[in-house]
């Protein structure tokens, strides 16, 4: 499981225990998160070559799955893959180059500033997160602590986003896998690809939309979510 660009290896917390009941689940911090390593020359190829290293070590033939921008990192591995069960992706921001610039050059300030919890509250309505959302995980303080960590590094993600993301996932090929892409049905961003976007996208996708739910779902409807996408790997055992 791939976590997005403001989580760690925390961020399936609420998720884990339900689909360990199946699977083994291997969660990681993305590079420069949670105790990570990091380095100077930050690309998507380094992402990219992160997830391949842990599909590897949890022996290859797994289910991948990946949230927000880590959906994009599973999106670009899959195509490298020696061997994968299946692909599960919930809303990657294929389209970031569609949100208003200025709302992250007013994130990058915040971070430039030392101010993670304005570059948050900037950054929320942008990724379709509401108030009510924001001020319920600014009340679990371990959630919003990592939440304040990852944003630091936030802006090198979105410009590797900007620049590179959609350029290199037109070219990329993906695997001949079953494909599962989950969405909440209250998802309204641009950022994230609609139900009708993801199946000119990708043809042979199964869509399922998960009732009630934004891009948080893992973290507001853990069980919704988990039985989603235990059903679909299940089918493909």
């Amino acid at each position: 499981m791939v976590h997005g660009a403001m989580g760690d290896l925390n961020s399936f917390a609420l998720v884990e225990g339900l689909l360990a009941e199946r699977h083994t689940v291997w969660v990681y911090s993305r590079r420069g998160r949670g105790g990570s390593g990091d380095g100077a020359d930050y690309r998507l190829e380094r992402e990219v070559e992160d997830v391949l290293a842990v599909v590897e070590a949890a022996g290859g033939d797994v289910h991948l799955f990946g949230h927000s921008a880590g959906g994009v990192f599973s999106l670009l591995a899959a195509g490298r893959a020696k061997t994968l069960r299946t692909l599960s992706v919930y809303e990657p921001p294929l389209n970031v180059d569609e949100a208003d610039d200025a709302v992250f050059d007013a994130v990058r300030s915040a971070v430039e500033a030392g101010d993670p919890d304005r570059a948050l509250e900037t950054f929320f309505p942008v990724a379709d997160i509401p108030a009510q959302e924001m001020e319920m995980v600014r009340g679990i303080d371990p959630v919003w602590q990592a939440l304040r960590a990852g944003v630091m590094v936030f802006p090198r993600e979105h410009r590797a986003l900007r620049d590179d993301a959609r350029r290199i996932f037109e070219s990329a090929v993906l695997p001949d896998v079953p494909f599962l892409y989950l969405y909440g049905e209250l998802t309204t961003a641009p950022v994230y690809p609609s139900a009708a976007d993801a199946k000119k996208l990708w043809p042979h996708a199964e869509l399922r939309g998960l009732p009630g739910q934004r891009h948080l779902a893992p973290m507001f409807d853990p069980s919704t979510f988990a039985a989603s996408l235990l059903e679909f790997t299940s089918a493909h055992e």
